[in-house]
């Protein structure tokens, strides 16, 4: 049921269980630093060290060129502290997967309890290493942890509503992806419900352009450039000009099932029953997202479905403990 209270603060055992849990993620990540790209044979991290260079010296491909957060980030802290690139981003992945875990842990107690909200952890925790195992580990994508951390912060946020909060999480996360988009599409169907709501709309909304537009202003390239747009006919069943083509595409759509796997629909179901209205836009500013996402992602790359784990996961724990709590009781065996 849901808890219209705000969650008490963090209990410490479960910060230091949730850390804990943070490093062993993204040492399983890591592991591919050790290996060498099939094509090429050059070894994962040499590759992953020359794409972190060469987008510090602005030469780097679009739209990597403007997803610049995760890369500063690891910058500053290889000035501050001497080390290396990587273990300066191995520490930066941590803390933002350690941050994003924290908000996913308090939103999830509005909705669930504490053990169910401890169950969402370890769900997003596993899926965090699913999403990003089959992917060679690259410097780059600490900008997809940066911004699911400012993703789940500014959920949190606007459902507390403390906008201001949630237009500098969207001010932060539009310089690692514009997938921070999400956050004015969110404000935007609470600003249809909620009169109350249409200020931050148009602050968040700026909040976003402006920093897209200084990226975009600054590292230009034409609209071909801006997304992968062919990427539907990799995307989209039957499009395809060779059976192999078509094997492959029903095999990315089949692992993009399989990702949340029966949770997509119990999720589903749990937001148009719950009858609470944030949870409402939530659930169809996820839907946007994969409507805008389908024609110009890889499918194939699981990280981009990590977003919708804020409301998947804490819908479909509350669908469980809500079956379970009308479940007849059992007495147990003696």
């Amino acid at each position: 049921m849901t808890d219209a209270n705000k969650p008490a603060a963090l209990p410490w055992p479960v910060a230091l269980a949730i850390a804990g849990f943070c490093i062993l993620a993204v040492y399983c990540t890591a592991v591919s630093l050790h290996t060498t790209d099939v094509d090429t044979g050059t070894a994962a991290a040499e590759i992953s060290i020359r794409d972190y260079r060469d987008v510090l010296a602005g030469v780097r491909g679009y739209p990597y060129q403007w997803r610049l957060l995760g890369t500063y980030l690891v910058y500053a802290g290889e000035r501050l502290t001497g080390l290396g690139p990587h273990p300066v981003d191995l520490a930066v992945k941590t803390i933002l997967l350690f941050v994003s875990t924290v908000f996913l842990f308090q939103f999830s107690r509005c909705y669930t309890s504490e053990a169910g909200a401890l169950a969402a952890v370890g769900f997003y925790l596993f899926l965090t290493v699913v999403g990003f195992i089959n992917e060679q580990y690259r410097i780059y994508f600490t900008n997809d942890y940066a911004m699911i951390a400012c993703w789940f912060g500014a959920v949190y946020m606007l459902r507390e509503e403390r906008y201001g909060l949630a237009a500098l999480f969207t001010v932060i996360g539009a310089f690692a992806k514009e997938t921070i988009l999400l956050v004015p599409v969110l404000l935007a169907f609470r600003a249809i419900r909620l009169p109350q709501a249409r200020l931050p709309f148009v602050v968040t909304s700026l909040a976003f352009l402006v920093p897209t537009a200084i990226v975009r202003t600054v590292y230009r390239a034409s609209l071909d450039q801006w997304a992968w747009w062919n990427t539907i006919y990799a995307n989209v069943p039957f499009l395809q000009s060779s059976m192999d083509a078509f094997r492959q595409t029903l095999k990315n759509n089949l692992k993009v099932a399989l990702f949340y796997n029966v949770f997509w629909i119990v999720a589903f179901r749990r937001v148009l029953s719950l009858g609470d209205p944030f949870i409402r836009d939530l659930g169809a500013t996820a839907l946007v997202y994969l409507l805008l996402a389908y024609p110009v992602i890889y499918f194939r790359e699981l990280r981009h479905f990590l977003p919708l784990a804020i409301v998947v996961l804490p819908m479909t724990i509350n669908a469980f403990e809500r079956r379970a709590a009308a479940a007849p009781s059992v007495s147990p065996v003696p």
